[in-house]
């Protein structure tokens, strides 16, 4: 049997391009691993966090805060009690309710009065501010749903409101299903949704993928 001899030209070639793709290899790892790590949030801008809220909603603690930014909405036949400025995200809670799980929506206006808003207290076992001492917070059907049980919160709804920029209790290492949250600064909120809790045009299109 015959056998061909590789050329030095060629074996040179082949040597010369395998080192190429070697250097090439190391120099993106190098570049990769010297890109900056994201700055982590600091307290007021992370959503969420009691600083966050009082920078975009105010002092609770605050002369007249009440007064001057509680105000009632209704949710599901309820009277919620919420700041003036995230009124409309919890409008828009309220019509994912009725659109996505309507037989659970009505099984809450129907059932007992477990439905809690604006109260200005802290965190339970904590001295941080609840969200709801902002008016930024409200528990639905908390009797089926209580701290630390996974209750019967329909996830279809949940799942929309956090795409929507809202916080739900049930992710929590403490469940807390009843909860929800809103997220948004008072500016997102006017941007993206009408007084009445449905979204603009240009946001309905993006959430449908219009």
């Amino acid at each position: 049997m015959r056998t061909t001899k590789p050329t030095p030209g060629r074996t040179r070639g082949k040597r010369i391009a395998a080192w190429i793709g070697a250097v090439a290899l190391v120099t993106t790892a190098v570049a990769l691993g010297r890109q900056p790590a994201p700055e982590p949030r600091t307290p007021a801008e992370t959503p969420g966090h009691p600083q966050w809220a009082e920078r975009h909603y105010g002092d609770p603690d605050a002369p007249s805060y009440r007064a001057r930014n509680i105000v009632s909405i209704d949710f599901l036949g309820r009277p919620m009690f919420v700041h003036r400025d995230a009124a409309r995200h919890f409008l828009r809670l309220e019509r994912l309710f009725e659109a996505r799980a309507p037989a659970y929506a009505a099984l809450v206006a129907e059932g007992e009065v477990d439905d809690w808003s604006y109260i200005n207290r802290s965190v339970r076992g904590g001295e941080a501010k609840s969200m709801h001492a902002f008016g930024l917070a409200i528990d639905v059907n908390a009797l089926t749903n209580p701290l630390g049980v996974e209750g019967d919160m329909p996830m279809e709804v949940v799942e929309q409101w956090e795409a929507e920029g809202g916080g739900w209790g049930g992710r929590w290492s403490r469940v807390d299903p009843m909860h929800f949250e809103t997220r948004l600064t008072p500016q997102e909120i006017r941007r993206r949704y009408h007084r009445d809790g449905t979204p603009r045009d240009w946001y309905l299109e993006r959430l449908t993928g219009g």
